[in-house]
C-alpha cells in the first residue's frame, strides 16, 4: 500500500495513494483512476504529476496482483488434477511465458520406394550430378 516514506512526499497524499493502489489492484485503467481521484483535495491535475506521485502505488498493485494470479497458475500447474484440462492449460501457459517454450508440430512427408528403386534413384542422382546422361525407362 502507500508508503509513509514515499520519495515525493510533498505532493503525495496517502489517502489518494491508498485509493490508487486499490483501484489498480482491481484492474482499473490508469485514466479512469486519474479521473476518479479528481474529487480528492490536492489531487494531481496532470497525468505527469499523477505518475510522479502515485506510480509506485500502481507498480506495487500490479506486482502483487501478478504474484497472486501467477501463484495460482503455478499451483494449478504443479498440484492440479493431471486429468483436468485447466491443469494442462496452466502448465502450457507457464511454460510458454516462463520457459520460452513453444509447441511446434513438424511433419515430414517422404515417398519411400523399394530398396531397389531408392538405390537406382540415388545412382541416377549421382550420375546426373556428374553430368552423365541418365536414361529414363
Amino acid at each position: 500500500m502507500a508508503s509513509s516514506n514515499h520519495p515525493d512526499t510533498l505532493g503525495y497524499n496517502s489517502e489518494i495513494g491508498k485509493r490508487v493502489y486499490s483501484m489498480k489492484r482491481s484492474g482499473v485503467p490508469v485514466r479512469a483512476i486519474f479521473a476518479e481521484i479528481q474529487s480528492y483535495q490536492n489531487a494531481p491535475k496532470s497525468m505527469r504529476d499523477f505518475y510522479k506521485y502515485y506510480r509506485l502505488d500502481m507498480e506495487r498493485a500490479v506486482a502483487l496482483t501478478a504474484e497472486t494470479i501467477g501463484g495460482s497458475v503455478v499451483d494449478q500447474a504443479i498440484h492440479g488434477d493431471p486429468e483436468a484440462p485447466n491443469t494442462w492449460k496452466a502448465r502450457e501457459f507457464y511454460l510458454r511465458t516462463q520457459a520460452d517454450w513453444s509447441p511446434k508440430t513438424i511433419e515430414e512427408t517422404r515417398e519411400i520406394g523399394t530398396d531397389d528403386e531408392e538405390e537406382e534413384s540415388a545412382v541416377n542422382a549421382l550420375l546426373k550430378a556428374l553430368g552423365k546422361d541418365v536414361e529414363d525407362e
